[in-house]
């Protein structure tokens, strides 16, 4: 995919020039400028910038039209928002995590107290930006996708309960909640933003729930076959005690429905008729890291 360097070159530039502007002209000394290096470094410390990639393809697909400048730094707030999360997912009283894409965690680096701070000052900052585009729904939308009935219901879940005695379905529906929703949601917002049909952004979140799926199947696969040198981050932790798909199924079965559900996505091409969206979409199902 020739175009994705091109786009996520964008997302960093563009997230670059919003702190940069933030953070001129406030008076930082002692704690706090320890707090904004912290929050850089939970932003900027690398990532596929998967979600506001995904929120431009849908906009651009809507509209047919490349997405213009002015509009990309409203939906990096649901960058802000996924970094949240991983931020608050790698704390000792969740996963424990030291490393994440090749990095310490923040935590490791900044200690556990500042690490939950710059994880809620992110969340508020991506409720902020996406609050810019003057679109309630798309800040109801984020909102109900990452609070008690999405990622938070799934985290809860995924720490508080023990996962080898869950069926199945249930894993898959831990799974959608705290991953997939997600994934969907940030094409959503951006067809609503986009000004898309009430079908259009049905389809959408049919589709990218189902890649939201594969997303974390895909996830668990590496982390039973890859190495912490090529993922960034510690692997078959999950699988050690008992969590994911791989632990569930073995490794065969899960590759055969990750290949069921490839199968499924490729009959939304004729739908979406969009071949950056399919292309993304392979690319999350088939990547090596």
């Amino acid at each position: 995919m020739q175009w994705l360097p091109e786009y996520q070159h964008l997302c960093n530039a563009t997230l670059t020039k919003f702190l940069d502007a933030r953070y001129e002209d406030v008076l930082l000394d002692g704690s706090e400028r320890t707090f904004v290096e912290a929050i850089r470094y939970g932003i900027e410390w690398g990532g596929k910038r998967l979600r506001p990639i995904l929120a431009i393809l849908a906009y651009e697909h809507i509209t047919g039209t490349r997405i213009p400048e002015e509009k990309i730094t409203p939906l990096l707030g649901l960058e802000m928002i996924h970094c949240y999360t991983l931020i608050h997912d790698d704390l000792p009283s969740m996963d424990n995590d030291a490393y994440r894409r090749g990095k310490l965690t923040v935590w490791k680096r900044y200690g556990e107290t500042l690490a939950i701070l710059v994880g809620d000052a992110l969340q508020t900052l991506g409720f902020e930006m996406l609050a810019s585009t003057g679109n309630t729904e798309i800040v109801r939308e984020i909102a109900h996708t990452l609070g008690d009935l999405g990622v938070v219901r799934g985290q809860v879940r995924d720490t508080l309960e023990l996962q080898c005695d869950l069926s199945l379905e249930a894993l898959l529906a831990l799974q959608d909640a705290k991953t997939g929703g997600f994934i969907a949601s940030s094409l959503v917002v951006w067809a609503m933003f986009g000004w898309g049909s009430e079908s259009a952004i049905r389809s959408f979140r049919s589709f990218w729930l189902l890649l939201g799926r594969a997303f974390q199947i895909r996830d668990d696969i590496l982390d039973y076959e890859s190495t912490p040198e090529i993922l960034g981050k510690n692997t078959q932790k999950d699988l050690a005690l008992g969590k994911w798909i791989v632990a569930k199924m073995g490794i065969e079965k899960t590759r055969a429905m990750l290949a069921e559900i490839r199968v499924h996505i490729s009959e939304y091409r004729d739908i979406l008729d969009d071949p950056k969206l399919m292309d993304l979409a392979y690319y999350i199902i088939d990547r090596e890291k």
